[in-house]
């Protein structure tokens, strides 16, 4: 297992883990977010082939529309 910090928290996941396998594990579209991976701004077609390692941060970031 790895420990990752996601929007401040440390979630654990397994190794060998994607940020789309960390999506989709926690239930999350990947089509309306935004990740950012260790402080850098990811283009959507980099989180299939973006493997987590230990101590790695994510910020998921959703936007929502309003009045």
């Amino acid at each position: 297992m790895i420990t990752v910090k996601v929007n401040g928290k440390d979630k654990e996941m397994k190794e060998n883990a994607s940020i789309a396998d960390f999506l989709k594990s926690n239930n999350i579209d990947p089509i309306g977010v935004t990740v950012e991976y260790n402080f850098e701004v990811i283009n959507a077609g980099s989180i299939t082939e973006i493997m987590l390692k230990d101590g790695d941060t994510l910020e998921v970031l959703r936007f929502v529309g309003g009045g």
